[in-house]
């Protein structure tokens, strides 16, 4: 079985390749024709942006020392309490429970940081992703709703033991 670390990373450049690597993939059905998902040179800075927060933990799965996916915990700049953001796996790594992983260590981290809620935002018609979050306690908040890139996102909502 392959190994898998999961570490902090301050990288913004491998973050943005993991992130645009898995939405092209996973975003695809989603984003109209003319207006295809982020690539990696646009998302650079903007998790650059995301990591000079103070409140940042960026977290960086490996399998054989080899990046696979992401995830970032931060405080919750509209709500009170965390949040988790950018929860992403390369395709190629998909169906081996690296997103469960990070998912549960982001987790650990904003609950050791003291917040008792977490929010994330996730496509509103990216209806797996959706799934993965509501069988781990989300619960959807339809009243709180964004756009990213002109796709709808809804807002998600969990307790912290």
């Amino acid at each position: 079985m392959d190994e898998v670390v999961i570490q902090r990373s301050a990288d913004a450049a491998v973050l943005a390749e993991i992130h645009a690597a898995a939405v092209a993939v996973a975003y695809r059905p989603f984003f109209p024709a003319d207006s295809p998902p982020p690539a990696a040179s646009q998302l650079r800075e903007e998790w650059t942006s995301k990591l000079a927060d103070p409140t940042a933990v960026a977290l960086l799965a490996t399998v054989d020392g080899r990046p696979a996916g992401m995830v970032l915990a931060r405080a919750d700049r509209r709500f009170p309490g965390g949040e988790m953001a950018g929860l992403h796996v390369l395709p190629a790594q998909w169906g081996k429970r690296i997103g469960s992983a990070l998912h549960d260590v982001a987790l650990d981290v904003l609950s050791h940081a003291g917040y008792d809620t977490a929010w994330l935002w996730v496509l509103a018609a990216n209806d797996r992703a959706r799934r993965m979050y509501e069988r781990r306690g989300w619960s959807p908040r339809a009243d709180i709703a964004q756009n990213y890139l002109g796709v709808p996102e809804l807002r998600y909502l969990r307790p912290l033991a």
